[in-house]
């Protein structure tokens, strides 16, 4: 019977445990718990369980989160405001270097008049041209891009100070020319040599070396048969680089110097000056010799002319050539007196607006 009087329900219950509708609780007796041995004293008796209520400090620790919990949980969510947002962080970070890597490894454009050698693990794989190529990634797989239209340029030989070479008449010249070259199959160009360019240059070299050999030293120093000289070392280059298969086409040669020694400068100056005085010397005497053998022609014809009309008359031409002769000797006003050798200078005669004709039959 005590034990029924321990609640009485006034209403419906209420977690906040006053007004209408609450649970009333009466405190426990002496004389209800002296023969009820079995029930916990009230004050270790357990509290209703209420979230709106602070825990009491003999309750035991609680599982469910308050709500300060809460609110230091979501701060711990925010950016900085905890580790879980770092990890994020780093991963994305690491997710964007990797598709850098992949993509800027793996695409490749090459322009044109390019083109590209692909090797997998260091092994040549295949040759690519102009255009998007696709790749495996960094190292797996690499592409070296060369400009195969790009003219390239040797000077031969390529050292400082004199290059001497022996010219057919045994005399020494200092000559360089240089070399155009070009590469047309770039996976023979890469792979033929360890260095195949230093190899284009050594046989354009020695070709260059065979064909100063075959040449006078006037001749190149003066520049003479110069185009001739560079034909020919082009052509024999070129046969000597298809031979190899170095996947090279020599573009042109053309030599930029020739000439003496740098201790004979001097002495070959000179040598230049004597022989162009002599050219002057010997233009101006063929000159004068053509001079005189015109004039002697000319003169041939005149006599061929004028012993036509001797042949046709005879007394008239003689006296007519003499007329001439006396003309031309008195053109310096000097006059013969009488027989003797003397001479007397007289003034020119006056102009006269017309001149009388000598007749062919008066005197002298």
């Amino acid at each position: 019977m005590s034990k029924g009087r321990g609640l009485a329900m006034a209403g419906p219950k209420s977690p906040w445990g006053e007004g209408d509708g609450a649970a009333e609780v009466d405190p426990p007796r002496a004389e209800d718990n002296a023969g009820d041995t079995d029930k916990p004293d009230a004050a270790t008796a357990p509290r209703p369980l209420n979230p709106w209520l602070p825990p009491a400090p003999s309750d035991a620790e609680r599982r469910a989160a308050n709500i300060d919990d809460l609110f230091r949980q979501r701060a711990k969510l925010r950016p900085g405001g905890g580790a879980p947002f770092k990890r994020s962080w780093l991963s994305l970070l690491a997710a964007g270097l990797v598709a850098v890597w992949i993509g800027g490894t793996s695409v490749h454009y090459l322009g044109k008049g390019e083109q590209g050698l692909v090797t997998t693990f260091g092994r040549f794989d295949r040759a690519v041209g102009p255009g998007l190529t696709l790749t495996l990634p960094w190292p797996a797989q690499i592409l070296s891009i060369r400009n195969v239209t790009k003219i390239e340029e040797t000077v031969l030989p390529n050292k400082d100070g004199e290059n001497l070479m022996l010219t057919r008449d045994r005399q020494l010249i200092d000559l360089t020319a240089k070399v155009r070259w070009r590469v047309t199959d770039l996976s023979r160009f890469a792979y033929a040599s360890a260095d195949t360019a230093a190899l284009v240059a050594r046989l354009a070299n020695a070709e260059v070396h065979a064909a100063v050999a075959e040449q006078r030293f006037d001749e190149l120093n003066e520049g003479q048969r110069r185009g001739e000289l560079h034909q020919l070392i082009a052509a024999r280059s070129q046969a000597a680089i298809d031979a190899l298969k170095l996947g090279v086409r020599i573009e042109g040669v053309e030599v930029v110097r020739a000439g003496p020694p740098q201790k004979l400068v001097d002495a070959f100056r000179k040598v230049g000056e004597a022989r162009e005085a002599a050219r002057q010397e010997v233009s101006k005497a063929t000159a004068a010799a053509q001079k005189i053998l015109s004039d002697a022609n000319v003169e041939a014809d005149e006599f061929e002319s004028v012993y036509v009309q001797y042949q046709a008359s005879p007394e008239i031409t003689r006296k007519r050539r003499y007329y001439e002769a006396m003309e031309r000797v008195l053109v310096n006003n000097k006059v013969v007196v009488g027989g003797t050798n003397a001479t007397v200078d007289v003034a020119p005669p006056a102009p006269t607006a017309t001149a009388a004709t000598p007749s062919p039959t008066g005197a002298p």
